[in-house]
């Protein structure tokens, strides 16, 4: 996860982009004109990420929104992956995800189906069977090779996976020149993951792939009106072994052991491939997502400014320093 959090550049008017014919169509097809999209922009948001405004579009008929990155240019492979990642899944028509109503790269717009419902607060043991139900069903999708999705996918082993992510992660120690005693724990982990992983080859050994989330948040998971759960912001979404995919989730959701399996005797049941070796994979990414998050988290926090530029800047910096803390104290108890 190559990330800096950056807040809004300035942003062209929307009648100085120049936009494609596929482009014209999908603002045409919305029922929208330049000066409908600009008022969209200069209106208020919905909801606001880390990386992205969303907007709800005026008409009621259309029950879309349109998802608007902060950075156009920083951001631009963002939106197009994310973008990718819905025409993926609109192929497959999973009801567990929203669909894609267009996208716009002159202006870094992607337009979604809007989802009627809210973020998963409690997980409770129903709850968590049925998250587990919806997301053995995406991981069902079979790809066989890793990376981007319908882009720059690679062909090898989950093993050839999990090296990439060593080589990843080790790469962004050495760019890393900051917290030297918090950077040595971590690559202490990093050694000690590799060494459990090369003990355990035959859990590596196949080239089966899926479709990877790879954010799965409680703001990412929402329960709709009609008491489905649907997984959305799929921006960091990849070709992937979903061992890893769920590995971070136990960790944004601070699932506990109970839950933890709760969860996995009921996903396992659903997937469409019997997979012997899945727990035994989960316990090498663990600690991976652990120190990968925590890597991030550093970055984040490298260039906080004196003062903040918004109460969303301020509120960003304190809940990304309290989180570390708490993965500083997890990263301590899996080195001891």
């Amino acid at each position: 996860m190559n990330e800096q959090y950056k807040f809004a550049e300035s942003r062209k008017p929307v009648d100085q982009l120049e936009f494609s014919d596929r482009e014209m169509k999908t603002i045409n097809n919305l029922g929208l004109t330049f000066e409908d999209l600009q008022k969209l922009l200069d209106g208020p948001s919905f909801a606001e990420g880390s990386y992205a405004l969303i907007f709800e579009l005026p008409d009621d008929k259309q029950k879309a929104i349109a998802k608007v990155w902060k950075n156009p240019k920083q951001d631009s492979e963002r939106a197009e992956h994310e973008n990718a990642v819905l025409r993926l899944l609109r192929m497959r028509n999973p009801q567990e995800t929203p669909q894609s109503r267009g996208f716009l790269k002159s202006a870094t717009i992607l337009f979604e189906e809007k989802i009627e419902g809210k973020p998963i607060e409690s997980f409770d043991k129903s709850t968590i069977d049925q998250l587990a139900e919806t997301l053995a069903k995406i991981h069902s999708i079979e790809l066989n090779a890793y990376g981007k999705p319908l882009t720059r996918r690679t062909k090898g082993t989950k093993m050839d996976f999990l090296n990439d992510e060593f080589d990843r992660l080790r790469t962004d120690l050495t760019l890393s020149s900051e917290q030297s005693e918090i950077i040595s724990s971590v690559e202490q982990a990093i050694n000690k993951t590799e060494n459990k992983a090369n003990k355990k080859p035959e859990a590596f050994q196949d080239n089966n792939f899926t479709l990877i989330h790879f954010d799965l948040n409680s703001n990412n998971i929402l329960r709709s009106t009609n008491d489905q759960i649907v997984i959305i912001d799929w921006e960091q979404a990849s070709a992937g072994d979903n061992a890893m995919d769920i590995a971070k989730m136990f960790l944004k959701l601070n699932f506990n052991e109970e839950q933890k399996k709760d969860f996995l005797v009921e996903y396992e049941k659903k997937l469409s491939k019997k997979d012997e070796y899945f727990e035994s994979r989960i316990e090498v990414f663990e600690p991976l997502v652990l120190v990968n998050s925590i890597l991030w988290r550093l970055r984040a926090l490298k260039d906080v400014p004196l003062k903040a530029s918004s109460i969303n800047e301020e509120q960003f910096h304190i809940r990304v320093k309290n989180n570390l803390d708490k993965e500083l104290e997890a990263l301590k108890k899996y080195l001891s």
